[in-house]
């Protein structure tokens, strides 16, 4: 099993990546392999309803071939589990970087998460 992570922060080792690594610690832990990708400095663009990915059907977007996109593509569809940084409800709070790291109750919600997302990734394999 495979989780990839998504750090969109700007700041490629700032606390969302500190809390990012905290979920993928506990899916390591529970034998499941994981990668932390940095969005930082990618390129993203809109898209631009050229309509070619209906038409290749290949998962892939080929107007923007120089877009970070295809990348993402490609680690979603090999990965079981896939983590965006960071949603509403799995927050931590910190304005520095390593700020997040004296929020206890951030970080415990990251270790739930890890657990949560571990045990679940199980059972629908089993």
């Amino acid at each position: 099993m495979k989780v990839v992570a998504f750090n969109g922060s700007s700041r490629k080792n700032g606390n969302t990546a500190i809390l990012l690594r905290r979920v993928l610690a506990e899916l390591e832990a529970e034998g499941i392999e994981t990668e932390l990708v940095q969005l930082a400095g990618k390129r993203f663009a809109g898209c631009t309803a050229c309509k070619k990915c209906a038409e290749t059907l290949d998962d892939r977007c080929t107007g923007l071939k120089e877009d970070g996109l295809n990348e993402c593509i490609e680690k979603m569809l090999a990965a079981d589990g896939i983590l965006i940084g960071s949603s509403y409800w799995n927050i931590g709070i910190g304005r520095d970087i390593g700020d997040v790291e004296n929020d206890e109750e951030g970080l415990a919600t990251m270790v739930n998460l890890g657990r949560t997302m571990a045990w679940a990734l199980k059972k629908l394999t089993a």
